[in-house]
């Protein structure tokens, strides 16, 4: 029995690396920006910053030590990252430094399947950036699990984080303190207005629509998390619970600074997500 080979077809190579990379012409730019409206200026400008990492790979020399080597890393690679990188600081929130949205559900991370759309690249490549990114100490992945009824664990979109320290490489370091600086004061106005002060604000401010009750802590100081509630929550838009949870991860960083960020929004999803009156 004979088998029909295909023909062979050279490859055509118009000028530079076969997956689309040309040294001498890179694609900095998002191919599909996000249509957010009122992002923080600040990560637009951070976005310009970055791209001066291709020309100048000194500018964040431990990405450009990723490759573990003595040489520069590849044109392609830095492309890579700049890309990668840009794409999540378009869905950034300036609190925790998080990659997501909030939504009435809690703040929900982005898959990297998501942000595809924005970079133009395969997944392959991202991952490969993704790696060196995390090397180079730029950006943390943390892939959380859930527990599913019948024993199993379900992986959930990776939780992926800014370094603060970015900022600080491209001298935004002050205007990110400034912003959130500027953040605090507009909840110190709201905690003003209403009555009491920040640290009462923190405990009576969890309402969307209703009161939410705080109920028993674990021994690490978060809410328990235990059966939903028969009643599904009401309903609320993204943009009032997004405000909502923001300022309750302020009221409880100024209750406590010795907080990080990460733990002010893990509480405040927790509390928000847990004890939603019905």
């Amino acid at each position: 029995m004979s088998v029909k080979k295909r023909a062979y077809v050279p490859r055509v190579n118009g000028g530079g690396n076969f997956c689309g990379h040309r040294p001498d012409a890179p694609r900095l730019e998002l191919v599909k920006p996000s249509t957010l409206k009122n992002r923080p200026k600040i990560l637009g400008r951070l976005q310009e910053e970055v791209q001066q990492y291709y020309r100048s790979p000194s500018r964040l020399p431990s990405l450009n030590a990723a490759n573990r080597s003595k040489r520069q890393q590849r044109s392609e690679r830095r492309e890579a990252c700049i890309l990668v990188l840009n794409s999540i600081l378009e869905y950034t929130d300036l609190t925790s430094l998080r990659c997501g949205v909030p939504t009435s559900t809690g703040f929900q991370s982005l898959t990297f399947e998501f942000l595809a759309q924005f970079t133009g690249m395969g997944l392959r490549r991202i991952e490969r950036a993704v790696a060196d990114l995390k090397i180079g100490n730029i950006l943390t992945v943390s892939q959380p699990r859930q527990l599913q009824e019948d024993g199993s664990y379900k992986g959930l979109a990776a939780v992926k984080a800014v370094n603060s320290l970015l900022f600080g490489a491209f001298g935004l370091l002050k205007w990110l303190k400034h912003e959130r600086q500027r953040a605090s004061e507009r909840l110190a106005k709201k905690a003003k207005k209403q009555g009491g002060n920040l640290g009462q604000w923190s405990r009576s401010a969890l309402a969307i629509g209703r009161m939410l009750v705080v109920g028993k802590r674990t021994h690490d100081g978060l809410p328990r998390r235990g059966s939903p509630a028969a009643s599904s929550p009401p309903r609320v838009d993204a943009e009032t619970y997004g405000r909502m949870l923001n300022d309750l991860v302020l009221a409880l960083k100024q209750e406590d600074p010795s907080r990080d960020g990460a733990t002010c929004r893990q509480i405040a999803e927790a509390i928000l997500t847990k004890k939603l009156a019905s």
